[in-house]
């Protein structure tokens, strides 16, 4: 079964660009793929100006090698029409904004306050392993 992410940037105008990942969206997947290979502007920005991904992998060619669909990227005027327009099945949200990615369980209805910092999430799971 899909775990089904958004994977975004914020633009420095406000705008939102925002990539669908139909498989493998939880943190323990596509949060550290994004923590270990996408962890900075140019990278995130590269990786959800593709589109539609059906799954993250650590290279972007890898990424659009196996992707069942070619869609462009939705892109949002800002991060509050971005929080109220996340569709049903989105489970993860992923933001990459001052240089660093954050990340939510998607929900019906979010804000920025719901977003944690990444890194903090995934060391919340490290201590859980350990």
């Amino acid at each position: 079964m899909a775990t089904r992410s958004n994977i975004a940037y914020q633009r420095p105008n406000g705008q939102v660009v925002v990539a669908y990942c139909h498989w493998d969206g939880y943190p323990e997947h596509n949060g550290v793929m994004l923590n270990e290979h996408y962890n900075n502007q140019s990278k995130a920005e590269e990786l959800a100006n593709q589109g539609y991904l059906s799954s993250l992998k650590p290279t972007i060619k890898e990424s659009l090698d196996d992707r069942a669909n070619i869609q462009p990227p939705t892109i949002y005027h800002s991060a509050h029409t971005f929080y109220n327009d996340v569709q049903f099945g989105i489970e993860w949200i992923y933001l990459f904004k001052n240089n660093q990615w954050y990340v939510c369980v998607g929900q019906s209805t979010f804000t920025e306050n719901d977003l944690q910092p990444l890194w903090s999430v995934l060391a919340k799971l490290e201590k859980v392993r350990a």
